[in-house]
């Protein structure tokens, strides 16, 4: 449990007008739950007493803050769009209300699978699409942004990842950016694998069927696998059970004011 009056959330500088609004429309939704909010000041961020927990989401500048938060075992909360019917969604049904958001304490995604009921998930009205195993298929590479890569400290993970499997398989690969136009289906469709980092859209991917090696600090490994050593050798687990939990690791903007998250969040 989080009382809602210590959290603070940060806003980063240069945003675009779209993400700006949607942000700043979060910050009122913190503040109406007795919290506050920083707008672009970095140094704000870095000197907030220790009692006070700040709200990140992925800015680079506060890379090294984080590093040293975790080191000394000082807590924040880390946000980001969430796993199902969240905002600007590729694949998945879109959230209505401005969708749902993943929230998480000293973590940057969901890293353990909990015993929670199946309500929310189920809630959510979204399609679990069997395994495909697609034995001749190509590998999907869900390339991180430039600024995922400095704020993981990840620098040319798709250049060196690519010359990391040219050296194990022979396969296809094909590269997919976060801008991109095509729908992420119809990447998806015959590949044998996906390859990312953290990319939520891994979690699609399991989700739309397609097995994945990703890093150990994705949601997605818990259902899949971390070594891309191994990536001729996907695994199928049953997802149920991550499931539920994923939909306990997201929260809708109502959920904010009314104590659902602060109540749940982990």
């Amino acid at each position: 449990m989080i009382d809602p009056k210590t959290v603070c959330l940060f806003i980063g500088p240069g945003l675009k007008k779209f993400k700006l609004d949607l942000f700043l429309r979060i910050g009122k939704k913190i503040e109406e739950a007795g919290g506050s909010m920083i707008h672009g000041d970095f140094e704000a961020v870095k000197k907030l007493p220790d009692n006070i927990i700040p709200i990140i989401g992925c800015s680079p500048e506060l890379t090294a803050s984080v590093k040293s938060w975790k080191v000394r075992g000082r807590n924040f909360i880390y946000w980001d769009r969430g796993y199902a019917r969240r905002v600007f969604a590729t694949w998945l049904p879109r959230g209505s209300d401005g969708g749902y958001y993943r929230w998480h304490l000293n973590n940057y995604q969901m890293q353990s699978i909990a015993d929670v009921p199946d309500d929310r998930w189920k809630s959510l009205d979204t399609k679990v699409t069997p395994w495909q195993r697609n034995p001749k298929g190509h590998i999907l590479i869900a390339c991180p942004t430039p600024t995922y890569e400095k704020f993981h400290a990840i620098e040319g993970w798709t250049e060196k990842t690519l010359r990391r499997l040219a050296r194990i398989t022979n396969r296809q690969v094909v590269t997919r950016d976060k801008e991109s136009k095509r729908a992420l289906q119809d990447d998806l469709n015959g590949a044998f694998v996906m390859v990312s980092h953290g990319s939520n859209a891994a979690v699609e991917g399991v989700i739309c069927g397609c097995p994945v090696v990703v890093d150990s600090s994705s949601a997605a490994a818990l259902v899949g696998v971390t070594e891309l050593e191994q990536v001729e050798n996907p695994i199928y687990p049953d997802r149920q059970k991550w499931l539920h939990s994923l939909a306990y690791n997201q929260f809708n903007e109502k959920e904010l004011v009314d104590g659902t998250l602060w109540r749940l969040i982990q």
